[in-house]
C-alpha cells in the first residue's frame, strides 16, 4: 500500500528485520555452514502467530442493495428491497516461514541467492471456509551478483521473483494473488579516490495478478515496465557530497481493455546534497522535477528532506518525500509522504523500534471507461453497457465514479520489540496499524430484465468505499543459522 513499496512479505521479512543476519548485509554475524572458504549457507525457520482485524482491507461503509418485484396471491405487485453491508473479516493466522540463503563473497566478486517461503494458514475462527479461501503460500527468491568490486568499473545484477497475496501497490482492495518479477543490471564508474561516482541501471518489472486468468477485470492491472535509472555523486568535501538521480520507466498494461489510455511514462529527477552536520547528526536535502506522459501530461515537483541522528544504540530518521508513480486507472499518483523511524537498543539483547508514515496521495483523472466501445456515457456522467441474452432478456451494467479527483490519506504505524536470546534465536512482538481515508466511492448497478417473467427482474446496486482500518498483532519466533 505504501508508495515506495514494491512488494511486501510480512512474515518472511521478519527473517531480515528481527536479527541482523541478512544474507547480503555487510555486518551480518559470522554464522552459517561454510561450503568453501568464501561461501556460506544459512538456513532458517520462523513461526509467527498473528491476528489481523481486516484481512481484505474492506470498508464497513460498502453497501449492496437489491430490489425485486414480486406478485402476491391476489395478483398485486410488491417491491422488496434488501440491503447488506460488506463483511469485515478478522482471523488468526499462523505463518510458517522457512528460508535458505547462500552467499559467495571475496575481494573481486559477490554472488548470492536467497529463497523465502511463507505459508499463511488462516484458522477461520469466524468462518471455517475462510481458511480454505484465504490460506496462501508466499514465495520470494533473490539472485544477485557484483563483479570487479575493487575496480574502477563495477558490474552488478539482481533478479527478484515473488508471489504474494497482496497487490503490487495498485488501487485494489481485497486479497489479491500477485506475481512480480523484477530484473536489473548496472554499471558503476568511480574515480581513483572515489571522489566521483556514477551508475547506470537498466531493467524491467513484470506484474501479473493470478485472478486475471478467470476474471477480465483484473487484466487491467497486469503490466510490463522497462526502466532506466541514472545516479551520480561528487564528494566535494570530506563529509559532504552532491548527487543527482534520474528514474524513467515505461509502464504498459499489456492486457488492459483501455491499453492506449492507461499507458504511462513517469520520470522523476532529483538534485541534492547530503552530509554530516555533527558527529551524530547528518542530513539530506533534494529537490527536482517529475512528469507523467500518458493520456494527458502531468508536470509536478519532487522533494526529499531527511534528518538522521545516530548516537551509540539510538537511531532516529525523520523525512519527507514527494514522488510520482504510474497507476492503472488514474494514469499516475502523486504522493506527499512524511515518515519517522526510531530504533533503540538496550540491555544488550533488546531492540525497540517505531515506524510511522503518513501519505497524501493525489490521483490523476480516471480513464477506466475512456475510449471503451462497449460503454456509453449517460447525462449524469455514468457509464453504461447493455448486454442482450439469447432469450431476449437484457442486462444493463452502470458504473458511476465521483466527478472530482481522487484524494487518499494513508497512515501506517508500527511499533515492535525484539529480543535476541541467542545469535541464532530471537523473539519479536509487533503491531501494525494501517488506516486509509478517501472520498472516492464507486457505484455499480446491474439491472436484469427478463423477457418473459417479470418476477425474475432485479436491480442490484453496490456502493464501494475504499477507506478502511486494519490492525495486526504478531509474535515471531525465529531460528536462523
Amino acid at each position: 500500500m505504501t508508495t515506495n513499496r514494491i512488494f511486501s512479505f510480512w512474515a518472511c521479512l521478519i527473517l531480515f528485520t528481527l536479527l541482523p543476519f541478512s544474507a547480503f548485509s555487510e555486518d551480518a554475524p559470522e554464522k552459517g555452514f561454510k561450503i568453501t572458504k568464501d561461501t556460506v549457507l544459512n538456513v532458517g525457520i520462523a513461526i509467527n502467530p498473528e491476528f489481523e482485524s481486516n484481512i481484505t482491507k474492506a470498508s464497513e461503509d460498502t453497501e449492496t442493495t437489491e430490489t425485486r418485484t414480486t406478485t402476491d396471491e391476489s395478483g398485486k405487485a410488491a417491491t422488496t428491497t434488501t440491503t447488506q453491508n460488506t463483511e469485515i473479516i478478522s482471523d488468526m493466522i499462523l505463518h510458517y516461514s522457512p528460508s535458505l540463503r547462500i552467499k559467495l563473497d571475496d575481494d573481486k566478486k559477490t554472488l548470492g541467492f536467497s529463497l523465502l517461503f511463507d505459508y499463511n494458514h488462516y484458522l477461520g475462527l469466524e468462518d471455517k471456509k475462510t481458511s480454505k479461501k484465504l490460506s496462501e503460500l508466499d514465495i520470494r527468491s533473490d539472485l544477485l551478483g557484483e563483479f570487479n568490486k575493487d575496480g574502477l568499473v563495477i558490474f552488478d545484477f539482481k533478479n527478484t521473483l515473488s508471489r504474494s497475496s497482496t497487490p503490487d501497490g495498485q488501487e485494489l482492495s481485497g486479497k489479491n494473488r500477485n506475481l512480480l518479477d523484477s530484473f536489473a543490471v548496472g554499471v558503476a564508474f568511480k574515480s581513483v579516490e572515489d571522489v566521483l561516482y556514477g551508475k547506470i541501471k537498466l531493467g524491467f518489472d513484470i506484474n501479473y495478478l493470478e485472478q486475471s486468468k478467470n476474471n477480465a477485470a483484473y487484466k487491467d492491472y497486469n503490466y510490463i515496465s522497462p526502466f532506466l535509472d541514472l545516479f551520480g555523486r561528487w564528494k566535494f568535501l570530506p563529509k559532504t557530497m552532491a548527487f543527482a538521480s534520474v528514474a524513467v520507466r515505461y509502464q504498459d498494461y499489456y492486457e488492459s481493455r483501455i491499453r492506449d489510455t492507461s499507458r504511462a511514462v513517469p520520470m522523476n529527477i532529483f538534485l541534492g546534497v547530503m552530509g554530516q552536520i555533527t558527529p551524530y547528526l547528518s542530513s539530506k536535502l533534494a529537490a527536482g522535477y517529475s512528469v507523467n506522459i500518458g493520456d494527458s501530461v502531468q508536470h509536478d515537483y519532487n522533494m526529499n528532506a531527511e534528518l538522521i541522528f545516530k548516537y551509540q544504540d539510538t537511531g532516529l530518521v525523520v523525512g519527507y518525500l514527494k514522488t510520482l508513480r504510474p497507476s492503472a486507472y488514474f494514469q499516475y499518483n502523486s504522493t506527499h509522504k512524511a515518515y519517522l523511524t526510531f530504533k533503540q537498543k538496550f540491555a544488550k539483547h533488546f531492540l525497540a523500534s517505531i515506524n510511522f508514515n503518513y501519505s497524501y496521495i493525489m490521483y490523476g483523472k480516471n480513464v477506466e471507461f475512456k475510449d471503451r466501445d462497449d460503454y456509453t456515457q449517460a447525462e449524469d456522467g455514468s457509464f453504461q453497457k447493455v448486454e442482450e441474452l439469447e432469450d431476449g432478456s437484457t442486462i444493463t451494467y452502470t458504473a458511476l465514479m465521483p466527478k472530482g479527483n481522487r484524494r487518499d490519506h494513508l497512515i501506517n504505524f508500527s511499533p515492535a520489540l525484539s529480543y535476541a536470546i541467542l545469535p541464532w534465536l530471537g523473539l519479536k512482538l509487533s503491531y501494525n496499524l494501517e488506516y486509509k481515508d478517501t472520498d472516492y466511492v464507486r457505484t455499480s448497478t446491474t439491472n436484469y430484465n427478463n423477457a418473459t417473467d417479470a418476477e425474475k427482474n432485479y436491480t442490484k446496486t453496490t456502493a464501494t468505499h475504499y477507506d478502511y482500518i486494519d490492525h495486526r498483532v504478531m509474535l515471531s519466533i525465529v531460528l536462523d543459522y
